[in-house]
């Protein structure tokens, strides 16, 4: 198990039994997967737009390449040769959805992966983006240990805690920020860098 899980759950509260401390994330990346179907349905796009931002989604995510069992749903890509094929690409993300939760465990860097890709065709279709604190707490320590230089640079000696979501982590003086937002930055794609908390 990596070093950051040991910090799951995140945040201060009474933590209890950690029982659902896992490096198993395949429930949470079909959750996303799910998500953005939902989004995508919501921007009641024609088939071939949807096609297109759906495989695109998947490429970003990396799904492709993750095993899924045999007789699990068909993932987007094979889909459309399939003669049980769901109909539209929003059903396509949730049958490959379906095959995430039957297939082998999925590491965060996978479910870093889908979140990503989540945000940007959020982005696009102009969707308002939301996630577990779960996700986006585990997502977040993810990036912020892998963030190139001159995010580190920002967050360097500081703790990280998001203003909507129960988790936060690091030491040192607080950053502050909403929790997508904070993933945005982490990625290296927010103007906004999370700012310092100030006691009242």
């Amino acid at each position: 198990m990596a070093d950051f899980m040991r910090y799951l759950p995140l945040g201060q509260r009474d933590r209890g039994p950690e029982l659902d401390v896992s490096s198993d994330w395949r429930d949470e990346v079909a959750d996303v997967i799910d998500r953005t179907a939902v989004a995508l349905d919501a921007a009641e796009l024609d088939d071939a737009a949807g096609t297109r931002i759906a495989d695109r989604f998947l490429s970003g995510t990396g799904t492709r390449r993750h095993p899924v069992p045999e007789h699990a749903d068909p993932p987007a890509a094979a889909a459309s040769a399939s003669p049980d094929a769901p109909a539209s690409p929003s059903d396509r993300l949730r049958a490959y959805a379906v095959a995430i939760r039957l297939g082998r465990p999925a590491p965060v860097s996978l479910l870093a992966r889908a979140v990503a890709a989540y945000l940007l065709l959020a982005r696009e279709v102009d969707a308002a983006p939301t996630l577990p604190d779960r996700t986006s707490g585990a997502v977040a320590l993810y990036l912020a240990a892998k963030a190139p230089a001159p995010i580190r640079a920002v967050i360097s000696g500081h703790a990280l805690r998001a203003l909507d979501a129960d988790w936060d982590f690091g030491r040192g003086p607080v950053l502050e920020q909403q929790a997508i937002p904070m993933l945005e930055f982490l990625l290296g794609r927010g103007i906004e860098a999370p700012v310092a908390h100030h006691p009242r």
